[in-house]
């Protein structure tokens, strides 16, 4: 990372350190929502800070400020939904592919979440873009010089993307 880079994540991880965990992560929460002709709302995606990953690396001794500046790097899909009437008509490959470009343009590092298997989705994310693990397999952060990774449950597909290298 840059000087301006890692300065903006220190000053945003010292900022939000102290306070309760759902207000820090408030502020790195997006929500993209696509709407019809009417207005009417047909899909939603959730992009959060990934709480689990935060708590792995306090739990692996990093301090409060270096576990949050992980909210500024790292972004897990935790919903996406699209009404019934309206599937089929890639909107959830439009907010799959909008959410990257504004992760993206943020530079984070890392986009990611899980489908259960049986929903079958891996052809969804493997086409805009995010590769797709077995059921149960997770990913290690060692790309990111984290010593630990994300888990899956055994009926869970992880899908990822990551900033390309520079």
């Amino acid at each position: 990372m840059d000087g301006t880079t890692k300065t903006f994540l220190e000053d945003f991880a010292r900022r939000t350190a102290g306070h309760a965990m759902a207000d820090s992560m408030a502020s790195v929460s997006l929500t993209l929502v696509a709407a019809d002709q009417q207005d009417r709302t047909v899909g939603v995606l959730a992009v959060t800070a990934p709480g689990t990953v935060i708590e792995r690396a306090l739990d692996h001794g990093y301090s409060d400020v270096e576990a949050l500046t992980l909210s500024v790097a790292i972004g897990k899909v935790h919903g996406l939904a699209v009404a019934d009437e309206a599937r089929g008509q890639g909107i959830a490959s439009t907010l799959m592919k909008r959410a990257w470009q504004v992760y993206e343009q943020l530079d984070y590092f890392l986009l990611y979440g899980s489908f259960e298997t049986e929903r079958a989705l891996g052809s969804l994310y493997t086409g805009c873009g995010y590769g797709v693990h077995a059921a149960g397999q997770g990913f290690l952060l060692d790309r990111i010089g984290l010593p630990f990774g994300v888990n899956a449950g055994p009926d869970q597909c992880v899908f990822t993307r990551w900033r390309p290298r520079r």
